[in-house]
């Protein structure tokens, strides 16, 4: 199948698949969590089955970094699997380019392989960071010409393809203050937290100018105010970003509070809020990476929701987030031999009400048709 087939063949399907009227409802539950309030129904989030994905053909990363229209037909198949359950997915695209659009604002080397995404392979040395000064337009330095070109790409053709009511867009893998720190300084950045702490400030200040310019240039191509749209996946009326902060978690909590916290809530309050993403531990692992900074993250002023796994105990976890009037994103572990609406009720009670949680399930195979009719009459009983 030629690329131009390709494209086509997968605007079809999503007007095949993909419901305008679950995509609509999706968002107001969501910006509902999200604002602490009550939706219709809390939020479930699973795929389906798109047997038609297999005729199309597959681009790997460096193809997809050098043709925006190869990364569209990548995009759209996750699209596709989103919203085929109609369940409350968003299925969405955004320019696909790796965790390296922030830091190449300060010009870091980077390598685009062809089976990841690009990865930091050259740091900016400390000297030439103290005179560095971030400019506030930021649209010609680093990768920012090709964000816009893959961001114009996607956004015409769903517009072209009569899809903007059937797939959303969201902004680039901006990361976070500290995420993008350590990709500009690269391993010094913990030396320097006890060597030189007037200096990590002065780039931790810089980084978040960085979050702050990309998360608006972002939501600016796209048609978004700075105070809502779509934030990765989930909606938001107020508030309107993600931030990652994966780094961030491998520092003590003193250190995290000194030189992580104020910056991002400098980041969140630039958008009137957003929500928080970290990389912990594996459930059942016995790992719990970030959850010593939990009760630093849930008083960060416009936090809106956090997501996290973690090999401890998850329940407690969730329940605390919850308790701070913060909504949990994420899954809850599901046993091999758990039935589906057990499942699903476990996850419920952990919630006050109807209140507090989009729950990715594990919803598997010929249960897909069911599982929304099940979350539904579970909250209906038990809230």
């Amino acid at each position: 199948m030629e690329l131009h087939e390709a494209i086509s063949y997968v605007c079809e399907l999503a007007h095949k698949y993909l419901s305008p009227n679950a995509v609509s409802q999706a968002k107001k539950r969501h910006a509902a969590v999200l604002d602490w309030a009550e939706p219709d129904y809390l939020p479930i989030l699973f795929g389906g089955d798109v047997p038609e994905l297999q005729e199309l053909p597959s681009y790997d990363w460096a193809e997809q970094w050098n043709d925006p229209a190869k990364s569209f037909v990548e995009q759209m198949k996750g699209a596709l699997w989103m919203g085929a359950s109609h369940s409350d997915w968003i299925p969405e695209l955004r320019a696909d380019l790796g965790v390296i659009i922030a830091p190449s604002l300060f010009g870091v080397g980077f390598l685009v392989p062809n089976h990841t995404k690009p990865v930091t392979v050259k740091f900016i040395p400390k000297e030439q960071l103290r005179s560095f000064v971030l400019p506030d337009d930021i649209s010609r330095l680093g990768v920012m010409p090709r964000l816009v070109e893959h961001t114009e790409h996607h956004l015409s053709l769903l517009r072209n393809h009569d899809l903007t009511d059937r797939v959303g867009f969201h902004h680039c893998d901006t990361q976070g203050p500290f995420d993008i720190a350590c990709q500009v300084l690269g391993h010094e950045i913990f030396t320097e937290l006890y060597d030189d702490p007037d200096f990590l400030h002065q780039l931790m200040a810089q980084t978040t100018q960085a979050y702050i310019r990309l998360s608006r240039l972002c939501k600016h191509l796209q048609g978004e105010g700075d105070t809502g749209g779509n934030a990765s996946g989930y909606w938001m009326n107020r508030g309107g970003v993600r931030l990652c902060d994966d780094s961030g978690i491998l520092l003590p909590k003193n250190l995290f509070d000194e030189f992580n916290l104020p910056y991002i809530s400098q980041a969140f309050a630039a958008f009137g809020g957003g929500w928080l993403h970290y990389c912990g531990g594996v459930p059942g692992g016995g790992r719990a990476e970030g959850i010593h900074l939990h009760d630093s993250y849930l008083n960060i002023p416009n936090i809106r929701g956090l997501n996290f796994t973690t090999g401890m105990d998850l329940d407690a976890e969730i329940r605390k987030v919850m308790a701070h009037k913060v909504a949990y994103l994420g899954w809850s572990p599901r046993g091999e031999n758990e039935g589906l609406e057990e499942h699903l009720r476990h996850a419920l009670q952990l919630c006050p009400g109807r209140k507090g949680l989009i729950l990715s399930a594990d919803v598997r195979g010929e249960e897909q048709a069911q599982a929304m009719g099940i979350w539904h009459e579970l909250q209906d009983e038990m809230f």
